[in-house]
């Protein structure tokens, strides 16, 4: 299977209560790898839909733009409250970059980003999102999930999430590397020519961007 430049991104981010004390941190990832996706060859003409979850809602704000005209996420737009109904907003996830990729060849990266444990879908069980994260993965899909923490990041794993893509970010600084190593990531797959396997392997996380991730740089 020959991996193919068209690129549908999907960006899953958590916005429950405890967001709240890392809210402008966590604009500021998002908003650092839009802007610099938008500056990157094989990023820019990427399509980019962005997904914000609590349970009070599960908020599609950006769908299918293209990325060199995505616009800023504003504060307006990302009000923290609520539970973390993880698995209905990646279920949503998956859905978006399905419909985008229905009948035509692309490559798609799915990126969650969440600082809690599951506890309040109703659409999706682990079960089903497991069976879906994997299936996708075979595809040759870029899964990628951020969690604050060990136990939290964990969840990407036992979601299905290739542990190659699965790290755990510290707090504030955390969230803002994001956004720099989420492009680098994506730049990686999209760059790579061939087959989608050696794609996916290429994005792999260093450890230099674990360490930016938990703080360390």
């Amino acid at each position: 299977m020959t991996a193919i430049n068209t690129t549908h991104v999907c960006l899953v981010l958590d916005r429950s209560g405890s967001m709240q004390a890392v809210r402008e941190d966590a604009l500021g990832g998002v908003n650092s790898y839009i802007q610099t996706a938008k500056e990157t060859r094989d990023l820019y003409e990427a399509r980019f839909s962005m997904i914000t979850f609590s349970s009070e809602s599960v908020d599609i704000i950006r769908k299918n733009e293209i990325m060199e005209t995505v616009k800023p996420v504003s504060v307006d737009e990302y009000r923290c409250a609520g539970w973390t109904p993880l698995f209905d907003a990646v279920g949503r996830g998956i859905g978006i970059l399905d419909e985008a990729l229905e009948n035509k060849p692309g490559k798609a990266i799915l990126v969650v980003m969440t600082d809690g444990m599951e506890n309040a879908s109703r659409e999706f069980s682990h079960e089903k999102i497991t069976e879906l994260i994997k299936t996708r993965q075979e595809r040759g899909w870029l899964v990628t999930f951020l969690g604050e923490g060990l136990d939290v990041a964990k969840q990407g794993v036992a979601m299905g999430a290739m542990a190659a893509n699965v790290a755990a970010y510290a707090g504030g600084q955390g969230l803002r590397s994001a956004g720099q190593v989420m492009v680098a990531q994506s730049a990686r797959y999209v760059a790579a020519r061939g087959d989608i396997r050696q794609a996916q392997a290429s994005a792999a996380l260093s450890a230099e961007e674990r360490d930016a991730l938990a703080g360390k740089k």
